[in-house]
């Protein structure tokens, strides 16, 4: 067998996704559509994480986000990610090779997907210094430094990691995201006044004592987590607040024990109890995959294709301190491990 193309894979991890009545729950009527509009966004050398996020609470709808990795010279790229992107495929390709971590993806909603321009998304990590170069590549240095002042008001704990850029929609805020050590999330959970002298240390004023007290309670329910708030372009944030929440990358049946009785069935059910979330967050569970099959690349070596699906990031976002509903990503993923890497 040889190794199936992108499109054989990705329809097929949407596929597995929606199966067992988890597209009515979730995704909505149009999820099809969705996939089909992601298509064109697989152009890496490998096959990038995709990002299926919907809610566990209204109206079923399906985002994606994918993030690419590495992409080839001349290699395929949808018309719209050439027109914008193409400066930046080689200079993260380098990066990337260098640090694993680094990626730029694009960020599609259900409203846009078959028609509007994909947000972008570019993960620096502890490269900070990125962000502003990145921000000069794409057209726009002035997001770069409304990102780097931000940065700056941060506690060490809290610098940003990766951020999403809205291209063509005039006046829209740059989405600020990063992660938290463990350290910090315990002391977050502990103690609703240290989260709170971190909202006024970086100027965020959309909170009260409620919503303060719930953060805390959610983060004291999470292994990993990150945050994410909005900076407009006079520099001021805006009114929302999330954070996602994870019990980390774990095997089907770990992740399909965790949503029964462990980590995500806590925090789950603490969602639930608050309204944010209702029960069909059990049929989650069911989307977690992980497959080998052997195949061989154009050599004629033999591999391993893996496939996973991972619905492992739940997301508790307030807006002006009233919690709105929550959200899962769930992450789809599929590469070749060949045979003597698997050996050594």
């Amino acid at each position: 067998m040889m190794t199936p193309s992108n499109e054989l894979t990705c329809r097929t991890l949407f596929y597995h996704a929606a199966s067992d009545g988890r597209a009515q729950a979730f995704f909505g009527p149009d999820w099809e559509k969705t996939c089909d509009a992601v298509l064109p966004y697989t152009l890496g050398v490998l096959f990038p994480d995709l990002y299926l996020e919907f809610p566990l609470k209204g109206d079923p709808f399906l985002d994606v986000t994918a993030l690419i990795h590495t992409v080839e010279p001349g290699g395929p790229a949808c018309p719209e990610a050439v027109a914008e992107m193409e400066p930046v495929y080689s200079w993260v390709t380098k990066l990337h090779a260098a640090d694993r971590r680094i990626c730029f993806g694009f960020e599609l909603d259900a409203a846009t997907a078959a028609s509007g321009p994909a947000g972008v998304h570019f993960q620096h990590h502890e490269k900070l210094h990125l962000a502003r170069e990145f921000c000069e590549r794409m057209g726009d240095p002035d997001a770069g430094k409304l990102y780097l002042d931000l940065a700056e008001r941060m506690p060490e704990e809290w610098r940003p990691a990766f951020f999403g850029m809205f291209r063509r929609r005039p006046g829209s805020p740059l989405r600020v995201c990063g992660y938290l050590s463990r350290e910090e999330i315990a002391r977050c959970a502990e103690k609703p006044a240290h989260l709170e002298a971190v909202f006024r240390r970086i100027g965020f004023s959309a909170y009260d004592d409620g919503m303060l007290q719930a953060v805390s309670a959610w983060l004291g329910t999470v292994r990993n987590a990150d945050y994410q708030m909005d900076v407009w372009p006079d520099g001021t944030l805006g009114e929302v607040f999330a954070v996602d929440g994870s019990a980390g990358r774990l095997c089907e049946q770990k992740m399909k024990s965790s949503f029964d009785s462990d980590d995500f069935a806590r925090m789950m059910t603490l969602l639930e109890s608050w309204g944010a979330a209702d029960s069909r967050w059990r049929l989650a569970a069911g989307m977690a995959l992980t497959r080998g099959f052997p195949v061989e690349d154009e050599n004629g070596n033999p591999s391993l294709f893996a496939m996973l699906v991972q619905p492992n990031w739940v997301k508790a976002r307030w807006r002006a301190a009233v919690l709105q509903n929550a959200k899962c990503y769930c992450r789809a993923w599929a590469g070749v491990q060949r045979e003597d890497a698997r050996q050594t």
